[in-house]
This record gives C-alpha cells, structure tokens and sequence, in this order.
C-alpha cells in the first residue's frame, strides 16, 4: 500500500506543469515562447549560465499588426535597447521618426498598450 501511495504521489508532482504567464500564452504561432521559441531560449539560458536572468524583464508587445519583445536588462544604459521580433531578428529602431519611436513608446509602456511580461516568470 505505502508503494502504490508513493508511486501514486511521485506521477502527481511529476505531471503537474508550472502554470506562467508565458505558459498561458500563444505569440508567434507558439505556445508557450519562454520555451519554445529557440532564439529567446538560449538568451535567457545564456543569462541563467550569467546569474543575470533575474536582471532581465521580457514584455510582449503587439505594434502595428506585428508580435515584438522588449527584451531590457536593468543594467543596460538605454531605455528600449533590444527589441525582437518573432524570428528573433531585432527591430531597427534607428529608422523611426521621432513620432513613430513616440508613438512606440507609448504603445510599450501605456497602460492598456503594453502586452504580458513573460519574463521573469
């Protein structure tokens, strides 16, 4: 009995998933992209390797019909550095006017604009 009361516990922990935001969360055609979208994988990994990932936030955020995160480490000296899109290429900031960079500031940190923090979990 105590055998079939301990195997019984061991496959309840074991199936239970880790509920996050980023679990919850479709983006890209993917679900979950703290997991399983390969290029924010490994930066976050290459962060954990660092013990830096608890320095670094990751927000979606939905701008002009395209899926993009606002990867910020706090250390970094610039407001919005490293923005990617879901194919992990970065967004080129540099080609905004001053209105559209305007316009995307408000979109990435308004209320109401802004999309779920997926990092950290």
């Amino acid at each position: 009995m105590k055998k079939l009361l301990l195997a019984s516990f061991l496959v309840l922990v074991f199936s239970c998933k880790e509920d996050t935001v980023s679990s919850r969360l479709e983006v890209c055609g993917i679900k979950d992209p703290i997991r399983n979208l390969p290029w924010l994988k490994a930066k976050i990994d290459s962060l954990k390797k660092e013990k830096q990932d608890q320095m670094l936030t990751v927000t979606v955020v939905k701008y002009k019909d395209e899926i993009v995160f606002d990867y910020t480490i706090l250390y970094m000296s610039c407001n919005i550095c490293n923005v990617y899109r879901c194919d992990g290429s970065r967004l080129d900031l540099s080609k905004f006017t001053q209105e559209e960079m305007q316009e995307f500031l408000k979109t990435l940190r308004g209320e109401g604009t802004r999309g779920p923090v997926i990092w950290p979990q």
